[in-house]
């Protein structure tokens, strides 16, 4: 097997490329013992067989986050044979820095000039032989999405893997930092210590490392081969770093830059057609210090808009199918089996794997919207205009990009944190992420407002959603210096990339990637949890859930969550437990739990018999149905998704609920104070169990139990002070 590394900076299209070459989409999973993603595919390419891996995109090599250490201990350590460093080719002079470093690695490599349909658009000129022999690797200009370029990439990876040979590669520094770095690598080779070293690194990349003070190779010196380094070399770095004024690790770089504008000085002519001219031109509206923050806003509220409204219909039909089709049919099956199984099968497993294909069309739709931001090169600068704001947390602007999801959907929030680039960030900003109020709690709000609040209801629910916000900060604040969440506090290094009109194929297969991960990964933990909230619910007296485990665990846990006000009632209490699988559950629960009022079955007790057949032209007709209110919700601007639900909508939730709630606390001064204290719990609590699986998946069990923890007490602290400082003023 052929093993090629792709490598390169962000956004210059290596998953593109990689699906372009291998006709399919690509693997994905974890890179072992991390959260970052790890893609693989694999293909038969003239009788070889090749494996493509597509490493984390990255600026450079230097061991400052997870993804360069990760690039390059696999570009070392793996020893692929050949890495394919793909570069965008409208913007060479930034995109050669990393391909610098990876001739330092001294590897097989060739150059695949990516986005080479936009550089000949740009009527821009390159000396490809004179590029190539100044570079001195092999390059190929291609195209990801016109599949050009695809066999004279390939057919030169077979002519470099057959030539076998070892590639060294001339240094772009000049003469003086040559001859220190030729000075200390002909030491490192005349010392046995450094013999098995040898085997793996060359003298002269050890050299340039150590010139560089990089940390992270002088701690696999130590702990791989037991080599203290101390002050060796100490005073060569010194003369060095005296002779330019300037730390060593700059005078490198620089001198890398300085080769690489002589390179292209001599190769590359630019037109006055340059898309940098009209991003420049955007970027003055887009980043404007007035404007900007503005635009972001009206921008995410558009894409809200477009998810909600365009994935609602859906949400419903895949509701309607499972129960109604999938559910009429399973239930046929196990017609005459034990009520236990029977219900199991029904309300356990049907159930649970309902509740993961509901969530598809809304993460479809998110995932969608995200790519189109992703490609058109406006993601990165989300995090450039809120950047000032999250510093004041410990974090850079990255971090606010989940926060504005979390308000959708807490789950498709949690997995965006993988754009940040340290771990520690990425568990301050999940910490903080579930208290934004998503859109599954609004069934609550609209429940007791409705039962307690009456005309104040907006108010009611606008107050959840900035208290919110506020614990949201409170939390960050308070664990920003917390050991396992204290971030690094790195200034925001990001590439700013041109605008580009994103590829539909690459939109809808980044889409379709990301939505089959999260159903094959959420899955199994959503099904299990489902299955256990059913044996709560159903026993011991066979589904009678006003004599079931919940039941007993709410009279159980009253006098404990007695300060909040809402403990006084066990139905409230016990509503904490289905809350945590998902939130829409709660109105259900109490429909069921609480004493509604008696009324006439006008309906007709015979049912219309029909054909599996039927019943499916019938679906297929819903579907289609859908398909235009979809279509119809996203041109509309259709923002009812937003909208609190009405008592009309609610009472849909079983007979008299907004009654038997407000029967909760009836003659009680205190009933709407315990009923805005119990919203504020169920805003704060375990939002649901697709985002524990989802936090469990990226950061681990020990994290995970972390975060359960917090949001146990800060919504029964949060609930209590509510409770207890409101009824003074009551």
């Amino acid at each position: 097997m052929i093993k090629l590394a792709f490598t390169g900076n962000p956004n210059v299209g290596k998953s593109a490329l990689i699906n372009a070459i291998a006709g399919s989409k690509l693997k994905v999973g974890n890179w072992p013992g991390v959260t970052v993603e790890k893609k693989e595919a694999t293909f038969i390419y003239k009788g070889e067989e090749i494996q493509l891996v597509d490493l984390p995109g990255v600026y450079s090599l230097s061991p400052y986050s997870l993804e360069e250490k990760i690039t390059r201990d696999f570009i070392l350590d793996e020893n692929p044979d050949v890495v394919i460093n793909v570069v965008d080719s409208t913007n060479l002079e930034r995109n050669l820095y990393l391909t610098h470093l990876v001739k330092e690695l001294e590897k097989p490599t060739i150059i695949a000039l990516n986005l080479y349909d936009e550089f000949d658009k740009l009527k821009y000129k390159l000396d490809l032989k004179e590029f190539e022999k100044l570079m001195e690797i092999k390059a190929i200009p291609v195209s990801a999405l016109k599949k050009t370029g695809i066999t004279e990439l390939m057919d030169s990876v077979l002519e470099i893997k057959n030539e076998e040979r070892k590639n060294k590669f001339s240094l772009p520094f000049d003469k003086e930092t040559s001859a220190t770095i030729e000075e200390i690598a002909k030491n490192i080779q005349e010392d046995i210590e450094y013999n098995e070293v040898l085997e793996t690194y060359s003298s002269e990349y050890l050299a340039i490392k150590i010139i560089e003070k990089d940390s992270h190779l002088i701690e696999k010196l130590k702990t791989r081969f037991n080599i203290e380094l101390g002050k060796k070399f100490e005073k060569e770095i010194e003369k060095l770093e005296t002779k330019y004024d300037n730390d060593s690790e700059t005078v490198l770089a620089e001198q890398r830059y300085k080769k690489i504008n002589k390179i292209l000085s001599k190769t590359f002519k630019s037109s006055l057609k340059s898309r940098l001219e009209f991003t420049d031109k955007v970027d003055k509206v887009l980043l404007n210090k007035y404007l900007g923050l503005p635009l972001f806003f009206l921008i995410m509220f558009g894409g809200m808009d477009f998810v909600f409204s365009g994935s609602a219909p859906f949400v419903k039909w895949i509701g309607r199918f499972c129960s109604n089709f999938i559910g009429k049919y399973l239930g046929m099956l196990v017609e005459g089996t034990p009520d236990w199984i029977n219900s199991l099968i029904i309300d356990g497993i049907l159930g649970g794997v309902g509740g993961i294909l509901v969530f598809t069309p809304m993460m479809a739709f998110l995932y969608f919207f995200l790519s189109i931001l992703e490609e058109s090169g406006y993601m990165s600068r989300v995090a450039f205009i809120m950047d000032k704001l999250m510093r004041k947390l410990g974090l850079n602007g990255k971090s606010f990009v989940p926060m504005i999801i979390g308000f959708g959907c807490t789950v498709p929030a949690i997995y965006s944190t993988r754009t940040m680039e340290d771990e520690s960030s990425r568990k301050l900003t999940a910490a903080m992420t579930p208290f934004m109020s998503c859109s599954a709690r609004l069934p609550v709000y609209g429940l007791f407002t409705a039962a307690f609040f009456g005309q104040k209801a907006g108010i009611i629910v606008a107050s959840l959603y900035f208290l919110g916000i506020v614990i949201a900060v409170l939390v960050g604040l308070l664990l920003k210096n917390v050991k396992g969440f204290k971030s690094e506090n790195k200034a925001l290094l990001i590439e700013l990339p041109p605008y580009r009109i994103p590829s539909l194929k690459v939109v809808l297969s980044s889409t379709w990637t990301k939505v089959f991960a999260y159903i094959k990964r959420a899955g199994s933990i959503i099904l299990g949890i489902m299955m256990i909230l059913w044996t709560l619910t159903y026993f011991p007296n066979n589904g009678d859930a006003n004599n079931s485990y919940i039941a007993k665990f709410g009279h159980s846990f009253s006098p404990v969550m007695k300060p909040t006000g809402f403990g006084d009632r066990w139905e409230t209490v016990a509503a904490i437990i289905p809350s945590m699988v998902a939130k829409e559950v709660v109105v259900g629960f109490l429909s069921q739990a609480l004493p509604l009022e008696d009324s006439e079955d006008t309906g007709s007790e015979e049912e219309v018999k029909t054909s599996i057949g039927e019943d499916l032209i019938e679906q297929v007709k819903d579907l289609g149905i859908a398909v235009k209110k979809s279509v119809v919700g996203i041109v509309s601007l259709d923002m009812a998704r937003f909208k609190m639900p009405t008592p009309e909508d609610i009472e849909e939730e079983g007979k008299g609920i907004i009654r038997a709630t407000f029967n909760l606390w009836p003659n009680d001064k205190l009933g709407p104070l315990k009923a805005y204290s119990f919203m504020t719990f169920i805003l704060l609590v375990v939002p649901c169990v697709t985002t524990l699986g989802a936090i469990k998946q990226e950061f681990g069990w020990n994290y995970l139990w972390k975060v359960v923890g917090i949001m146990l007490v800060i919504p029964y602290v949060t609930s209590t002070l509510i409770f207890q400082i409101g009824k003074l003023f009551v």
